[in-house]
């Protein structure tokens, strides 16, 4: 792992190099630019919100409207996509990139370090709408009415919290860090793994699809958690993306502290799952080229 340290700081100008690209490339030559970054969380968010409250009719807080469920619903999509496109192209990144490390002294370390720093940047974006509509919820023309917090929605007699935006935005960054950890040492897992069965890359697309509706972004925690006797609530109590999204949820719409106890348990994870990872991923490194 030392070596892993002692790569990002000597590569530090290189890596930035690499972000900067991986950004530009994004939106050059692209009529619309950065939009796009906008644009696609919302047409999910459009698609979903018509399959999950219309076509399913699943059932949030009582209080709920519409434009409640849509900006809660986008929080999680937001950091979810980024997440998904991180997994994606960590995945393939080795393979991609195989001129790089066969014809040169490249550090492939870096590549899905790279990758995870720009979805994260390009995800920035998107939180400010989430922001700006939450703002539009507190100092709009209907500020003076209540908004319904959808992320204890169920049961009667539940106390529920309201939009707002509060001192606990400065949480923001180190739910960045933890999010970064978490990607990159999948990152480094999965990109490796892609090496010895080339399989890998389609296997994690199956995965992410599967990831992403065992974790509450389009219906409430509480249905898992209260729904068929509970029996299916584990799956949110082994699940990092519920402890992450949650977290992000509680800053942005709430003005909550995010809860400390699946703050916790997100942060030994993913400082596990980055160091386990790295360590994987440099002990496999010499044997990239033969692999390639």
């Amino acid at each position: 792992m030392r070596a892993l340290f002692v790569s990002l700081s000597g590569n530090r100008r290189l890596l930035w190099d690499f972000v900067v690209r991986d950004l530009k490339a994004r939106y050059v030559g692209s009529a619309m630019g950065f939009f796009w970054s906008v644009a696609f969380p919302l047409i999910n968010l459009f698609v979903y919100m018509f399959v999950f409250t219309m076509v399913l009719n699943t059932r949030f807080a009582d209080s709920a409207g519409d434009s409640d469920v849509a900006i809660w619903m986008l929080a999680g999509i937001t950091v979810w996509a980024a997440f998904a496109e991180t997994l994606s192209r960590s995945t393939n990144c080795l393979v991609e990139n195989s001129n790089l490390i066969l014809k040169t002294i490249f550090p492939s370390e870096l590549l899905p370090i790279y990758l995870t720093i720009s979805s994260l940047i390009n995800m920035c974006i998107g939180l400010v709408i989430v922001l700006l509509g939450v703002a539009w919820f507190v100092y709009g023309p209907s500020s003076g009415e209540e908004v319904a917090s959808l992320a204890q929605a169920a049961p009667t007699g539940v106390q529920p919290h309201y939009m707002a935006l509060g001192l606990p935005l400065v949480c923001l960054p180190l739910l960045f860090v933890l999010q970064s950890l978490f990607s990159i040492g999948l990152g480094f897992v999965l990109s490796t793994l892609n090496l010895f069965l080339r399989d890998t890359y389609h296997l994690i697309g199956v995965g992410t699809t599967v990831w992403m509706f065992a974790t509450p972004i389009f219906y409430p925690a509480a249905m898992v958690e209260n729904g068929r006797d509970g029996q299916f609530a584990w799956i949110l109590d082994v699940n990092p993306m519920h402890w992450m999204i949650e977290s992000y949820r509680s800053v942005l719409l709430f003005g909550e502290w995010p809860d400390w106890h699946l703050l916790g348990r997100l942060a030994i994870v993913a400082v596990a799952v980055f160091l386990a990872g790295g360590k994987f991923f440099m002990t496999q490194r010499r044997n990239f080229p033969d692999l390639l």
